[in-house]
């Protein structure tokens, strides 16, 4: 089997059509470094090249934000009452009693003189006495419900499409450019 000649490589490399050169990956432990050993026609095929594709994702999580406070504040006001409450009250009320003939001989021999009778009158007066009790206890109780939001982003992913010039165009009804058969592009999967 004869092994082709360098012009061939070189012919061969003439008619490949000018490609956008894409970045080489950097060599990994895993990929081994190919080293040149002679013309690129008559070496062993090299290790595969391979690119790697990324795409963005979501990865949404939650954080709590201080929404606001919300206090308790006691404070005091006053307003006017009014209750009816019964008070006894002491008065005097003349009462004039005819004498009775068995009181009259003991009352005859006592001698005309002046004398002062005296009564103490009394009133109740309200007293008013205040005292605190408590009435409610009032609590803030922190409770938590879940609502649903929609978040919306975009998100970039990084595609290949190889391109060989190696191949016939599949589509004969594409015009040919200059008499040369355009590149075919295929998305890699």
């Amino acid at each position: 089997m004869p092994t082709p000649t360098p012009t061939t490589s070189a012919a061969t490399t003439a008619t490949t059509p000018a490609v956008e050169p894409k970045p080489k990956p950097q060599p990994t432990p895993a990929m081994p470094t190919p080293t040149p050993t002679g013309s690129a026609a008559t070496s062993a095929p090299s290790a595969p090249v391979e690119v790697t594709c990324r795409e963005e994702r979501l990865d949404i999580t939650t954080e709590w934000h201080a929404l606001g406070t919300a206090k308790l504040r006691k404070y005091v006001t006053s307003e006017q009452v009014e209750r009816r409450i019964p008070l006894v009250r002491e008065r005097v009320r003349v009462e004039r009693i005819p004498v009775s003939d068995a009181e009259r001989a003991t009352l005859t021999d006592k001698e005309i003189a002046e004398a002062v009778e005296e009564v103490t009158l009394r009133e109740e007066h309200p007293i008013i006495r205040k005292y605190v009790a408590p009435v409610e206890r009032v609590r803030l109780i922190v409770e938590r419900y879940t609502t649903e939001e929609v978040v919306r982003d975009e998100l970039r992913r990084e595609r290949v499409e190889f391109h060989d010039s190696t191949t016939a165009d599949p589509d004969p009804t594409t015009p040919a450019t200059n008499g040369a058969r355009p590149d075919s592009l295929r998305p890699f999967s």
